[in-house]
């Protein structure tokens, strides 16, 4: 009786092992997916902060020519 004990036990724990394996590389190659969803999200980001960085950089350079000219308007003015 206590080698047939033995012999499930010894089964039933590869068992546990087999699917506990099964399950650590299924987990990997999910958290490998969500690495390169996580990079590529980043890559997206940066050019689109770039973009938006580019365009205040532009409206900025233009606000700054719009003042001159008032400033200028106002001097004519006077």
């Amino acid at each position: 009786m206590g080698t047939v004990r033995a012999i499930v036990r010894k089964v039933t724990l590869e068992i546990i092992y087999d699917v506990v394996d099964e399950r650590t590389k299924e987990i990997k190659e999910e958290i490998k997916d969500i690495r390169t969803e996580i990079k590529d999200m980043r890559t997206e980001y940066i050019g689109e902060f770039k973009s938006v960085n580019s365009r205040i950089d532009q409206i900025h350079m233009r606000l700054d020519q719009i003042m001159h000219m008032l400033a200028d308007i106002i001097k004519e003015r006077k």
